[in-house]
């Protein structure tokens, strides 16, 4: 019988369950992401994971936004190359990319999926045009940006390892910055 578990605080609660589902999207996808099986994981009722996150999306959109924040929490310090701080990010973004497909279609019929995409392409954006600044002209920056981005999901879509991914990046961003 699943646990009510009254006497944990809810953040506790709401932090296990997006770990649960965090650790399915980076280990099945989003196929994985079962709130049946993360119920008999964490040995709840489902109806208490719908208490906290009214469907499904909103449990998604939680778990992608904990894959950002550890992300974010791991990013490398300003001092470092400002390539090579790129590049780690890019690496960084494998996980989400894997999850495109399921991102992009459920973002087509859930607001909160499609306002994570909205909010994720604008940070993608906003951190590139950060970093290309004093690299590319102003007027261009916003191709320039653009470009790159297209250059990343390209090296996805293409399969490449990280290590070729790497040196088609590093060969965009010196014809970028030149």
């Amino acid at each position: 019988m699943p646990k009510t578990r009254t006497q944990v605080p809810k953040e506790a609660k709401v932090d296990e369950i997006v770990e649960a589902a965090e650790r399915r999207l980076r280990s099945g996808g989003y196929e994985a992401l079962s709130v049946a099986a993360i119920s008999r994981e964490l040995g709840l009722a489902q109806n208490a994971i719908y208490w906290y996150f009214p469907s499904k999306d909103h449990l998604f959109v939680a778990a992608l936004e904990r894959l950002l924040r550890d992300i974010a929490r791991r990013k490398p310090a300003r001092s470092k190359d400002a390539t090579k701080r790129i590049l780690w990010f890019a690496d960084q973004f494998s996980i989400l990319w894997g999850l495109q497909g399921a991102i992009a279609q459920r973002a087509r019929s859930s607001d909160v999926v499609a306002d994570f995409v909205r909010n994720l392409d604008e940070l993608l954006s906003r951190m590139l045009a950060n970093s290309f600044r004093g690299h590319v002209s102003d007027d261009e920056l916003p191709l320039a940006v653009e470009t790159f981005r297209s250059t990343i999901e390209g090296t996805f879509v293409k399969g490449l390892d990280p290590k070729e991914r790497d040196r088609q990046l590093k060969f965009v961003l010196a014809r970028l910055w030149s």
